[in-house]
């Protein structure tokens, strides 16, 4: 089926919901760092069992890409799928986006570290150190380092921001795919340029002559489409004579994916520091179905009345807050909570109490630092070209990573 041209209908003012879920995928990814901070990979304390879940925050990355295909898909979806701003408008609203908190968290921290240099606060095993090679600043610098993972030391999450900048130049032909060819080709374009990829990486390693890999994780490419195919489900005007059939669709979908990825999850578990690479290795088979599982459950939601439990407590005020500025507390909670931790240490408490005292000063010291941050830096330069402003009052929170 094809396409109808611009209709002029608008998309939802505003899906406070999304808000909710990328604020508690923020707080996953904190909490999660808290526990390697003051724990490590170890699962086997007794103490620690009722917080394991927080050694899997690598899938919050996966469920901010699929926030972030739905919300770039939000305002090409009812202009029939098309980018009406143009491409050039797009990628200078997307630079805007991300790139100047980005720039003021990487500048900040190196100046920092300049004086009071912490070896273990970008979560990698070289730190910052004096001597820090040129490769690191310029890789940081260009955000390559998805494509020089060997370089990325000064801020660990900081790989995830490069990703999500170079799947931005996928997101226009995933556009056009779904505008010539359907929702569902779309998808399966988007599946099989991920498998191509990945194949692709793991035959050739690192690129013959170079340092560099292929664009890390490949995969994610279909986290992408998944997202943009809930939007497309969720919100195109083709699908609103099945929207009731298709929301219900969404939730057997989401259990369908529940219950493999649970089993993968049991049968290669984080239980230390070496199983970590190889439930790593799982990655590109759990990342896609905690993606099918995300994108599913964003077109059941989004079929939701506000007032329905499950969406109420996404929209409650304080998730909605966090939310607002959640790419700001991705960006600057691991140089807080390393800082913090580094006082810590000083003491010599036990793992636990280190861990408590961790929760309990890092996450509001964390929001803290993520809210004044995000007004000096974020929100002064969001902006969204006029087309999409006049069509719709829908906030630019299109970054997923959040």
């Amino acid at each position: 089926m094809s396409n109808p041209p611009a209709t002029g209908v608008l998309p939802p003012p505003r899906l406070a919901f999304l808000d909710g879920v990328r604020a508690l995928a923020a707080l996953w990814v904190m909490l999660g760092h808290i526990r390697l901070f003051t724990v490590g990979w170890d699962a086997s304390p007794a103490w620690a069992v009722p917080i394991n879940a927080l050694l899997y925050m690598h899938y919050g990355v996966a469920v901010f890409l699929v926030l972030s295909g739905y919300c770039l898909a939000l305002p090409a979806v009812p202009a029939g799928n098309r980018i009406d701003a143009g491409l050039k408008m797009f990628f200078m609203a997307r630079a805007l986006r991300i790139l100047p908190p980005y720039l003021a968290a990487l500048g900040i921290i190196l100046l920092v570290n300049a004086f009071v240099p912490l070896a273990r606060w970008g979560r990698h095993e070289l730190g910052l150190t004096a001597d820090m090679p040129w490769q690191v600043f310029w890789t940081n610098l260009l955000l390559l380092q998805d494509i020089y993972p060997q370089y990325n030391n000064v801020n660990g999450p900081f790989w995830s921001i490069a990703t999500e900048w170079h799947l931005y130049f996928v997101f226009p032909f995933l556009i056009w795919c779904m505008r010539r060819l359907g929702t569902a080709a779309m998808l399966g374009t988007g599946a099989m340029l991920a498998a191509g990829l990945t194949v692709l990486s793991d035959r050739i390693g690192v690129i013959p002559g170079t340092s560099a890999i292929v664009p890390y994780p490949p995969f994610y490419v279909a986290l992408l489409a998944l997202g943009v195919a809930a939007a497309s489900l969720a919100h195109d005007v083709r699908f609103a004579r099945v929207r009731r059939n298709v929301e219900r669709a969404a939730w057997a979908v989401a259990l369908s994916c529940a219950l493999p990825l649970a089993l993968l999850l049991h049968a290669v578990p984080i239980v230390d520091g070496l199983s970590i690479f190889k439930h790593a290795e799982m990655y590109r088979y759990t990342d896609p179905l905690v993606g099918a599982l995300s994108a599913a459950v964003l077109v059941g939601v989004a079929g939701m009345r506000p007032g329905q439990w499950p969406r109420r407590m996404l929209e409650r005020p304080t998730l909605v807050r966090i939310g607002g500025y959640s790419y700001s507390l991705y960006l600057t909670h691991i140089p807080v909570l390393a800082a913090l931790n580094e006082l810590l240490q000083r003491f010599g408490l036990h793992r636990y109490q280190d861990f408590l005292l961790l929760l309990l000063v890092g996450v509001p010291a964390g929001l803290w630092v993520a809210r004044i941050f995000a007004s000096m830096f974020e929100r002064p330069v969001r902006w969204r070209p006029a087309s999409w402003r006049a069509r719709a009052a829908v906030r630019d929170d299109a970054v997923s990573l959040p």
